[in-house]
Order: structure tokens, then C-alpha cells, then sequence
């Protein structure tokens, strides 16, 4: 006796099972993809940030000081001083805590210049639901001037 093995035929439930992981595995793709670029965009921020300081405490003595450091800023910045909105670069004679106290042009040895750069980074994948609209992305940096 020969007994039939063969079960009905389900063709539609391979393509539900691909439909269902390929959205689970496209969903999770561009979310590491969002997280690099904010990882990349805030690594970016802070590098500018702090290059700018370099520059600014060494060079704190010339009248455009503040003008020639946000230009140093900005070609730190690669280019995404204009693809992201609300780009701000502010340079200035800080106290210990970062508090703004004057100009940057006015820093004694040993005073602290800062550097405050930021954007708002708009996410590439704005549906996927865990990330606002905007947000910002914030670096500060200071140093001792090296005036004379």
C-alpha cells in the first residue's frame, strides 16, 4: 500500500514570508545607515569645533580673528555647513564653565576662547518613527589663548 505524502499546494505563503522579512531586514538597514550619519555628522561637528579653537587661540591677537575662525570652521566643516540647516559658528571669550564673556579679541593669556558650532540635522528617513523632525547636533570647544 502506498500511502500520498502530498500536502496542497502553498504558493502564496513563500512570498508573504519574503514580504514580511524583507521589510523587517529593510527597516533595520536604513536605520543603522540613519545612525551612522548622525554619528558621522556629530564627529564632523566636534572635529570642526575643535580645529577651530586650535586656530583661534593661536591667532588671537589679529583684528579678524573671529571672521578667519569660522572660515577655518567651515572648511573643517566638508561641506555640511550648507547641506544642513540652521548652521551656526560662534567664536568667543569664555569664562571656566563656557559661558559667553565677551570678544574673542579681548582674551589674555591663558583666558579661554570657545568655539560653539552646531547644526540641525534633518534625518535622510524621516519615517522610521524613533527620530524627530529635526534635532540638534551641538560641539563646544575651548582653549588657553596664546596671546601676547
Amino acid at each position: 500500500m502506498v500511502r500520498s505524502t502530498s500536502i496542497g499546494s502553498r504558493s502564496g505563503a513563500t512570498t508573504v514570508e519574503l514580504a514580511a522579512v524583507i521589510s523587517v531586514f529593510v527597516l533595520l538597514l536604513f536605520g543603522i545607515l540613519e545612525f551612522c550619519l548622525v554619528v558621522y555628522t556629530y564627529n564632523v561637528v566636534q572635529n570642526a569645533s575643535r580645529e577651530g579653537a586650535r586656530y583661534a587661540v593661536v591667532n588671537s591677537v589679529d583684528t579678524t580673528m573671529v571672521s578667519d575662525t569660522q572660515n577655518v570652521v567651515k572648511t573643517f566643516m566638508g561641506g555640511l555647513d550648507t547641506k544642513m540647516k540652521n548652521y551656526k559658528c560662534q567664536v568667543y571669550l569664555a569664562d571656566a564653565a563656557g559661558n559667553n564673556i565677551g570678544l574673542a579679541t579681548d582674551a589674555q593669556f591663558g583666558e579661554y576662547v570657545l568655539v560653539d558650532v552646531q547644526v540641525d540635522y534633518v534625518p535622510l528617513t524621516p519615517g522610521l518613527g524613533f527620530l524627530t523632525k529635526t534635532f540638534t547636533i551641538r560641539s563646544k570647544c575651548g582653549m588657553g589663548s596664546e596671546a601676547n
